[in-house]
C-alpha cells in the first residue's frame, strides 16, 4: 500500500484520537462552577429591589458595602436551590457571613412560605420578579452566588449549588482573605 494511501486511512483515527483527548480534558480538568464574568473586580451594578422579608425596605447595591458578603440569586422553583439551602443556613449560623438574596422570577407568596418552612439565611432578600437585576449581574440560571468585598465590588462568581466542598475549598478561604485585607 502506498504511503499516501496509508496516510489517508490514518487520518480518521488521528481525528478520533484528538477528539477523545479533548473530551477527556473537559471531563477531568474543567471547572463548570467557574465561568468568567466581566463583572469580576467591578462594582456591583446599580439596582433597587423591594424586600420580601423584614426589614421591609428597598434593597440596593449600597447595602452590600462595608463588609464582605455573599449575594445569592435563587428561586423556590429551582431544585438545586433547595439542595443548597441547608448549606446557606449553615453559613449564616456557623460562619456568620452575611448572605443577601435575590429571589429570581418567583412568586413572593411562594418565597415567604419557603423561608418560613426552611429558614431564612438572608440579611435582606430582594424581589426580582422580572429578572432584570439578575440580567445585570450576568445570571443565566439559579443558583448563582457572588462574593462581594467591603468596597462593594464583585470578587468571585460561583455557579451552582454551594456544598461543603465548595465552601471549604473555594468560597470561605476567599472570604477570609478579603476579611483579613479589610481588617489587616
Amino acid at each position: 500500500m502506498p504511503l499516501s494511501q496509508k496516510l489517508k486511512s490514518a487520518i480518521p483515527f488521528l481525528i478520533l484520537f484528538i477528539l477523545l483527548l479533548l473530551l477527556w480534558r473537559e471531563l477531568f480538568y474543567s471547572t463548570p462552577n467557574e465561568l468568567p464574568s466581566a463583572l469580576i473586580g467591578e462594582p456591583v451594578p446599580h439596582f433597587q429591589l423591594s424586600t420580601l422579608t423584614p426589614p421591609m425596605k428597598t434593597f440596593t447595591q449600597n447595602d452590600l458595602r462595608g463588609h464582605v458578603s455573599l449575594l445569592n440569586v435563587w428561586a423556590t422553583w429551582c431544585s438545586a436551590c433547595g439542595m443548597e439551602h441547608p448549606m446557606l443556613m449553615k453559613i449564616s449560623r456557623q460562619y456568620h457571613v452575611p448572605i443577601y438574596g435575590i429571589a429570581y422570577k418567583d412568586d413572593p407568596a411562594d418565597v415567604k412560605q419557603w423561608l418560613e418552612k426552611s429558614g431564612n439565611p438572608y440579611v435582606l432578600l430582594g424581589d426580582d420578579k422580572n429578572g432584570d437585576v439578575a440580567i445585570d449581574f450576568g445570571v443565566y440560571g439559579t443558583p448563582e452566588t457572588f462574593v462581594i468585598n467591603a468596597e462593594g465590588k464583585i470578587v468571585y462568581r460561583y455557579i451552582g449549588a454551594i456544598d461543603q466542598k465548595a465552601w471549604d475549598n473555594t468560597l470561605y478561604p476567599l472570604i477570609q482573605q478579603y476579611q483579613d485585607a479589610k481588617y489587616g
